[in-house]
């Protein structure tokens, strides 16, 4: 097996549950990105922002050389293994100004994976800053108990898809901010707690985030499906993701959305807000 990662490096992401910062793209790999995703948007008359949160890759397949990157997966092999599966990817914008955060959770609580062995790259397409809202992570706590989690207030600003947040305080000198130059990536492990606050920048704050796992890992909720990047899969435990070479192919959106009674829309978009178990299932449904 081979890393970019030293073995300080990994030392750090067991013991702390995150590395940052790390090379990931270029500067003009962030511009390119930039200009893609924002034309995506005008292309399909649609809100980048909200539509390219689940599975981003398969609705835009110009991002599938983004979630292969080698910069990336050197890094994370160093985490997974050689065989390495991206299970889903999602851009967090945050519009100048605007009122947009993450509220403090962990992915751990509503993911329904065992074992843990599942990591997210956050790669900063622009300079993640204090100023901009850059991500915070609580070092440590991807060894601890998952904390208990209620649904967001009505009128939340909170971006997370599930509209839940950690139902326990956490104070500001426990969190260590992730400050990212352009093109730097952060990688975490799902158990630790997390979130970032408002953009109060002048430009837009855009962060990819890529979701990645070993394929010996179960998921007993509805998104068990992944598509391979690095190595082989001998498990099968997920349903290889379709990919087009088209943008928003109804297909691809069909297959992504069926789990979901087939809204593409982001949960915290639509009139009704889902029960708390809108992406969990018992785990005697795997």
């Amino acid at each position: 097996m081979s890393s970019s990662l030293s073995p300080t490096q990994l030392d750090h992401y067991r013991a702390q549950g995150f590395i940052a910062p790390l090379p990931a793209y270029s500067a003009a790999e962030c511009k390119t990105l930039r200009q893609d995703i924002e034309g995506f948007g005008q292309r399909h008359s649609l809100s980048e922002a909200k539509i390219l949160r689940n599975k981003a890759h398969l609705k835009m397949p110009s991002l599938i050389p983004a979630v292969r990157h080698s910069r990336i997966l050197d890094a994370v092999e160093g985490i997974l293994g050689p065989d390495i599966l991206c299970w889903g990817s999602s851009f967090f914008i945050k519009e100048p100004g605007g009122s947009e955060t993450v509220s403090w959770h962990q992915d751990s609580y509503y993911w329904d994976m065992e074992p843990d062995d599942v990591c997210v790259v956050w790669v900063a397409l622009v300079a993640s800053t204090q100023e901009n809202g850059a991500m915070k992570v609580v070092p440590g706590t991807h060894k601890q108990p998952t904390a208990p989690h209620h649904a967001s207030p009505e009128g939340s600003s909170n971006m997370l898809f599930t509209y839940e947040e950690a139902a326990i305080e956490i104070a500001d000198d426990e969190a260590v901010s992730c400050v990212l130059e352009q093109g730097e990536m952060s990688i975490h492990h799902m158990g630790i707690m997390h979130g970032s606050g408002a953009n109060r920048s002048s430009d837009r704050r855009i962060g990819y985030s890529i979701t990645y796992l070993a394929p010996h890992v179960r998921h007993y909720g509805k998104r068990n499906t992944a598509m391979l990047v690095r190595g082989e899969d001998r498990f099968g435990h997920f349903i290889q993701d379709p990919v087009s070479d088209r943008e928003m192919d109804p297909e691809v959106l069909a297959f992504i959305n069926a789990p979901y009674g087939g809204d593409h829309m982001p949960v915290r978009d639509r009139t009704q807000r889902p029960s708390q178990d809108f992406y969990r299932a018992p785990k005697s449904a795997a």
